[in-house]
């Protein structure tokens, strides 16, 4: 379960996959496969389908790995869930309580166990930068929209993602959900549209396929 709270900043999302080099803009979804189902923004995969069938050394996981066993970031919205119930949504106090649960899924815990693992994960970009009409840097998430259009995940669900040369992502595809396979590293950055807990570099990318 992911509990969101704050907003990315979208202006800067949209200022990274629309520069002058770019072909088109990125800044509202496009129809861009006749095979993938309508999504909307929050909405995550709504299954593991298959990346490639050839045994290239990766293991296939799930968000949930990356989440330490004991950590349930749904605790943190029961924790307040009374304060909150008696505030409404525009309440000065509402607003700090949010900013204090936000904090908290920044420093969500991250699962070091899989560190320098070799593994394939799919998810969806929120890119951070468009070199002629490429996305070669990214955040992969785990839902639709995340840092775009709906806030970004807890820390431990955000993947920063640096591609091989020939993996960069077409900007018109960066809506597609994708594969992204490399080895990943527990290693935290700072970027302007959200937190991420870990990093794969020279990751190989392709496309979801439902």
């Amino acid at each position: 379960m992911l509990v969101n709270l704050a907003s990315c900043d979208s202006a800067q999302t949209e200022q990274a996959v629309s520069t002058q080099s770019a072909p088109a803009s990125v800044s509202a979804p496009p129809p861009v496969s006749a095979t993938m189902p309508e999504l909307q923004p929050g909405d995550p995969l709504p299954t593991i389908s298959s990346a490639s069938n050839e045994d290239d050394g990766f293991s296939e996981i799930d968000w949930d790995a990356l989440m330490p066993e004991d950590y349930r970031p749904e605790q943190i919205l029961l924790k307040y869930m009374d304060q909150l119930n008696e505030l409404t949504d525009d309440d000065p106090r509402a607003l700090e309580l949010y900013g204090i649960m936000q904090a908290e899924l920044d420093n969500a815990p991250i699962n070091t166990a899989i560190a320098g693992k070799p593994i394939k994960l799919p998810g969806f970009i929120a890119p951070l930068e468009n070199v002629d009409g490429k996305v070669a840097e990214f955040l992969l998430v785990p839902y639709f929209g995340a840092c775009i259009h709906v806030p970004p995940p807890p820390v431990n669900q955000t993947v920063l993602v640096k591609t091989l040369a020939d993996s960069a992502i077409d900007v018109e595809e960066v809506w597609e959900p994708v594969w992204v396979m490399g080895k990943i590293q527990a290693e935290g950055e700072s970027t302007d549209i959200g937190e991420a807990g870990y990093r794969i570099m020279d990751a190989r990318v392709e496309l979801f396929e439902y």
